[in-house]
């Protein structure tokens, strides 16, 4: 289990298993990185700075010449949301959507979560064929022969954030190489105006690329997150600058 705050484990598993002669399901597991934090109000001033503090964390595996070690690290991301009138509603959340950028053809896309203790399954929000996301500065669409699905993490109470892990499940024709692109986010709203701020890997598109060989037979395959702090540090903090119009 994590402590307070910080969650204990970051890596994806992708176990791809043969389900026919002309398709293969492909299966990836994600454990939560995020702390779910949401601040919500109205402005009493112009120009008002509204803050909220986002964590997250990762372990990876690292491998040295003197055998296996595991590697913790932990961002704190200040998140700051200026907003210019007096009486604008706002909400930053910390814990904001997973968008991954598929291939067009996946199908049967559906995500579950399953409960560290107990075991239990329970279905996910999945938006399939997305046409657009608005990031940070930007409208993001597919890039060719290429969807975007939107998975809503679950909202759970505080003493249960972390114990579960998410399934993203699809089937794909066979190929030899599977590509995909990532990006964790928070939800940021402001007026009449709302879009995602990734937060992990911190850029204003759709994040790092993850291209692998779909395994036989169903073995696993590891996805492990970018790097949260330089080197071997345990933790890094930054600061995303906010605004209320995009």
């Amino acid at each position: 289990m994590a402590l307070p705050l910080v969650l204990a484990c970051s890596t994806a598993l992708a176990a791809g298993c043969g389900s026919g002669r002309d398709s293969v399901v492909v299966r990836e597991r994600f454990e939560a990185v995020q702390v779910p934090h949401r601040i919500a109000g109205t402005t009493s001033g112009a120009g008002q700075v509204v803050r909220n503090d986002c964590t997250i964390s990762a372990v990876y595996e690292v491998h040295e010449a003197t055998g296996t070690a595991f590697l913790a690290q932990s961002e704190l991301v200040h998140l700051r949301l200026r907003v210019p009138r007096t009486g604008t509603a706002y909400e930053l959340e910390c814990l904001g959507p997973l968008v991954a950028e598929l291939p067009a053809d996946a199908s049967k896309v559906e995500a579950t979560t399953q409960d560290f203790s107990g075991g239990r399954h329970r279905s996910v929000s999945v938006r399939t064929q997305v046409a657009s996301v608005r990031l940070a500065g930007r409208l993001v669409r597919p890039a060719p022969r290429r969807q975007l699905v939107v998975v809503e993490w679950p909202r759970r109470p505080a003493s249960e954030y972390n114990d579960y892990r998410l399934e993203l499940s699809f089937r794909l024709p066979k190929a030899p190489l599977v590509r995909e692109r990532l990006v964790y986010t928070a939800s940021i709203a402001c007026g009449g105006s709302s879009y995602l701020q990734p937060m992990l890997p911190a850029t204003n598109d759709l994040g790092f690329v993850n291209a692998f060989a779909v395994p036989p037979n169903g073995r696993p395959f590891d996805f492990v997150l970018p790097r949260l702090a330089t080197g071997i540090s345990s933790h890094a903090e930054a600061t995303r600058t906010l605004t209320c119009a995009r």
